[in-house]
């Protein structure tokens, strides 16, 4: 969900990782590097490991991605896989 959103959004934007970090450390003054968005871009690092508020919230507005509806997905997921594991 939120890896694929921000990797998709970046593409669309013809960014490199690189030209991102620098965009989100000049506009919003998060620090970030290319090995942590390329962490935070793969669908395979754990959920609590996976992203720092202050990033989300630089990547997704600058990105211009609807929170509301990742978390939508992200709860539904979460909830499917926990439900079939019990």
């Amino acid at each position: 969900m939120l890896p694929e959103a921000i990797k998709k959004a970046r593409l669309q934007r013809g960014m490199s990782q690189m030209d991102l970090v620098r965009k989100v450390e000049n506009i919003y003054h998060v620090s970030l590097s290319s090995s942590m968005l390329s962490r935070y871009e793969n669908p395979n690092t754990p959920l609590p490991n996976r992203i720092s508020l202050p990033a989300l919230f630089a990547l997704t507005d600058y990105l211009k991605i609807d929170l509301n509806s990742i978390a939508t997905q992200e709860m539904n997921n979460w909830t499917k896989n926990y439900i079939n594991k019990n």
